[in-house]
């Protein structure tokens, strides 16, 4: 019994160390809080449960839970999801953020309004430095009172336009 304890204690130290210079690497750390926190050594991510808040350079995810990693900068969140960046949200059941790529992928019950525009689909990609939302899926765009279902829509989200829409 002593040996699996040594063993599991050098395998965690071992793990720090190689995750430290990793996460010393990034210019800022996420800003995170949740009811409950702890770490997966195997994934090398952060889970996360209940009131779900992470945040960094001017976007949060809120969510019911959470994985985080902060090597490969991605985000993995499920349950009452919300993606905040700059007075943009949207809000979904499930989200995925490509940290490197600048993308967050919300997949089911996608809800975003603004003004008199609201989507509504299976799925839709943003990218935060573009401002591009490229919606597809059952997609449902009520403007100015006018309902359409599309295919496809893609919107640029900071200067209010649609660009594309597929019916």
């Amino acid at each position: 019994m002593d040996i699996k304890i040594a063993y599991f204690f050098k395998t965690c130290v071992l793990a720090l160390l190689l995750l430290l210079p990793a996460t010393a690497a990034f210019a800022e750390k996420p800003d995170i809080s949740c009811d409950k926190q702890s770490f997966d050594f195997m994934t090398g991510r952060y889970l996360l449960d209940g009131n779900v808040r992470v945040a960094s350079k001017g976007r949060a995810v809120t969510a019911d839970h959470a994985q985080v990693s902060l090597i490969t900068q991605e985000v993995w969140a499920q349950g009452n999801v919300t993606l905040l960046q700059e007075g943009i949200t949207f809000r979904g059941d499930d989200l995925y953020v490509e940290g490197k790529g600048h993308i967050a992928y919300l997949k089911k019950n996608i809800l975003f309004e603004r003004g008199d525009l609201t989507i509504k689909a299976d799925d839709i990609a943003f990218n935060w430095d573009t401002k591009i939302a490229e919606c597809a899926g059952n997609i449902t765009r009520i403007r100015a009172g006018e309902k359409k279902k599309l295919s496809r829509l893609v919107y640029n989200v900071a200067m209010d336009e649609i660009i594309e829409e597929e019916p």
